[in-house]
């Protein structure tokens, strides 16, 4: 897992963003947060972070020259946080690498594309740095990764109702299509689209099974389906029986299962 060190010496913006990011369920689990820029270098001496998220302006030591200081350390990655959009700020930023540069207030939707970003970038120079491996497009992983999986399953099980696609999937983990793929089969043993498809199946059984009144037709929307005849058909493939006929058995089930 990954490692994160947040400093703002603002508690209510420090501890705003804190659970912003606790609540994204990012690969970054260790976390730490500091008031200003020498209590961020006194923690660094027994937490050195992956990914540095600091204030700019602050007492005692501000977040440019913590950056600064940080660099010296090995910190790779680095996101400024600020309330002025100035241009000096920015340019400071680039001269420093930065590899984000977020106003205030922070939006956690933006936030949260950054974390999984910075996440991915971060776990493949691990793997690199592990053991180097010549990798092509169409050559599977050299061995498992598993925290690339976890971000894909989290990423399908937020967007299953959306028009999904390999490509796109892995296009927001900055991945090669193929790569992604390759990397799911093995770790899995189905393909995308067998791991969205019975994704779905199982959440459109939850909303048979626990919203009766509601039309399959709408039930066949909230799953990622807009034709709702092609629904029909896969949950016929899929399950054996048509989602009517599975509402019927379970609605059947739980009445002979009441007390009398």
């Amino acid at each position: 897992m990954l490692k994160l060190m947040l400093v703002d010496d603002e508690s209510i913006i420090r501890d705003g963003i804190l659970d912003m990011i606790e609540q994204e369920k990012s690969a970054f689990t260790h976390i730490v947060t500091a008031s200003d820029g020498r209590e961020a270098l006194d923690k660094m001496e027994y937490f050195l972070p992956d990914l540095l998220i600091t204030d700019i302006e602050m007492p005692e030591m501000d977040g440019l020259e913590l950056i600064r200081e940080a660099r010296k350390k090995q910190v790779t990655h680095v996101i400024i946080l600020s309330g002025y959009d100035l241009f000096e700020y920015a340019q400071q930023a680039v001269r420093l690498h930065v590899e984000d540069y977020l106003l205030k207030p922070v939006h956690q939707a933006e936030l949260g594309r950054l974390l999984k970003s910075m996440a991915v970038d971060l776990l493949e120079r691990k793997r690199e740095e592990a053991g180097p491996q010549i990798r092509s497009e169409s050559s599977p992983p050299a061995r498992p990764n598993n925290e690339y999986i976890r971000l894909l399953k989290e990423y399908v099980e937020n967007n299953y109702a959306q028009d999904l696609s390999l490509s796109s999937a892995a296009e927001y983990l900055g991945l090669h299509p193929s790569y992604m793929g390759q990397l799911l089969k093995k770790e899995t043993g189905t393909t995308f689209v067998q791991y969205l498809t019975q994704l779905r199946m199982t959440k459109a059984k939850e909303l048979l099974t626990q919203a009766r009144q509601l039309p399959l037709a709408t039930v066949a929307k909230c799953v990622g389906y807009e034709n709702h005849r092609h629904f029909y058909k896969v949950f016929k493939q899929q399950c054996g029986v048509t989602p009517g006929e599975y509402r019927e058995r379970q609605a059947g089930g739980i009445a002979s299962s009441s007390p009398e």
